[in-house]
């Protein structure tokens, strides 16, 4: 397996250095569907576009509905990105897992540019009020997995344009698929404007071409490495490619600032890009940048993540924090569980000493009991000493999905030397211990 990763690793890595030796494609600007090949989400956008295989957050709708499937918490996503010329481009986007029966999210694009002043052709400037332009795309996304690596997904997009005094409205579906072969290995597919939407602001329609986009994506390191690339091809123009990358280089679970990111990516006009992200606690800021011929521009992103619909907990039921007192005679150690209202699988409770030699598991193939009962002793039935122990519990539900808890107790004895006893006999004192 470890060699499998290594090579989906380096062959990604050959994959980047082959499109870097690719030339400049044509510019996919000033088309009908120009506004809907900006982008969506800061962090995509850091890692040049290069989306279509890793898209595992809100933004994912719409880089690749297939790959909604990812993503196992409620998530919202805001972006904000200055154009240029009093332009402003802005995406939100919300996805609700629904377990077994799939994942389903709600997006909007819009675009805004200002300043314009209508102009007859005949006569030149009417000299009415500055007018501007509006294009709005929502997008309904749905996915579900149809096996255990590939998910499937589909999205209805309802579209809106105003121009000046003309405006007009449209439809439009994309579909998308992801495939995972391998632990970190996405490959993704997505073919946006399967159903072309028509647009008339005034005589003829504006016709949305479709566009199909392929990417692949790695991911290793525990998650602390990315490597993704994606190529583009919409009808009647050259393809392009566009490549990203992200590193972790600071991760610290347990702190307020949880992950750091730094991102970086080139896109089809060879122009490189640039980011950072930073993961505190239930929400995410990202940043992206890139450099243009007119000047630069910057991206924004915050992102909310709550209610993780497969969190399963374990927690020891105990006196003192993370402390359990060992009895000369008896011991019972009880593990509370809190699972979620999904099937599951199996699962397993794995308690290990200080070398982190596994001293006792407990596993099932139904859903755990809410109470599980440890006698404090291996599997031999020799009672455990005292020190430190940790355990991992583990749950695997109907759909694949897996959930890991673990945390750390302390068994610690009294003896006699460390709880003080007083013996009397007619009010006299005879033994005195533990002084």
């Amino acid at each position: 397996m470890k060699k499998r990763v290594f090579r989906a690793f380096l062959i990604s890595g050959l994959i980047l250095m082959i499109i870097w030796q690719f030339v400049r494609a044509d510019n996919y600007y000033g088309m009908a569907n120009d506004y809907l090949q900006y982008g969506a989400g800061a962090r995509s956008l850091a890692m040049g576009g290069a989306y279509v295989a890793l898209a595992d957050e809100a933004s994912g709708p719409y880089w690749n509905p297939g790959a909604l499937t990812q993503i196992d918490e409620h998530q919202f996503i805001s972006m904000y990105a200055p154009f240029l010329e009093e332009t402003s481009y802005n995406f939100i986007s919300y996805v609700h897992p629904l377990g077994r029966l799939g994942t389903l999210g709600i997006s909007d694009v819009l675009l805004h540019s200002g300043g314009y002043e209508e102009v007859d052709k005949y006569l030149g400037p009417t000299g009415s009020k500055q007018t501007s332009i509006y294009k709005n795309a929502v997008i309904i996304s749905y996915a579900n997995r149809v096996c255990k690596d590939i998910s499937v997904g589909a999205s209805l997009k309802l579209l809106h344009e105003r121009v000046m005094k003309y405006s007009g409205n449209g439809q439009g579906i994309d579909l998308g698929i992801l495939y995972q072969p391998l632990d970190g290995v996405n490959i993704g597919l997505a073919l946006q404007n399967v159903l072309q939407p028509k647009v008339t602001l005034r005589d003829d329609p504006d016709v949305y071409d479709i566009n199909l986009k392929a990417g692949l994506a790695v991911k290793t390191f525990s998650d602390r490495l990315a490597l993704t690339a994606d190529i583009n091809k919409l009808v009647d123009e050259k393809a392009y490619f566009c490549a990203g990358i992200e590193v972790a280089p600071w991760e610290k679970p347990t702190s307020s600032l949880k992950r750091v990111d730094l991102r970086a990516g080139f896109n089809h006009v060879q122009s490189f890009t640039c980011g950072i992200g930073l993961k505190i606690k239930f929400f995410s800021v990202d940043y992206a940048f890139n450099s243009h011929d007119m000047g630069n521009l910057h991206k924004f992103a915050l992102t909310f993540s709550w209610g993780n619909i497969y969190k399963a907990g374990v927690s020891p039921i105990l006196k003192a924090e993370n402390v359990y007192g060992l009895d000369a005679l008896t011991n019972e150690l009880e593990f509370s569980t809190n699972i979620p209202s999904i099937t599951v699988k199996k699962w397993t409770l794995e308690i290990k000493d200080e070398s982190k030699e596994v001293l006792r598991t407990f596993s099932g193939e139904t859903r755990p009991p809410e109470i599980i009962r440890w006698d404090v002793c291996d599997e031999m039935g020799r009672p455990a000493k005292k020190g430190d122990y940790s355990y991992k519990f583990t749950v695997v539900y109907k759909n694949d999905r897996e959930w890991v808890d673990q945390g750390e107790i302390k068994l610690q004895s009294f003896s006699q030397e460390e709880t003080p006893v007083e013996m009397r006999v007619n009010g006299e004192e005879l033994i005195k211990s533990g002084e």
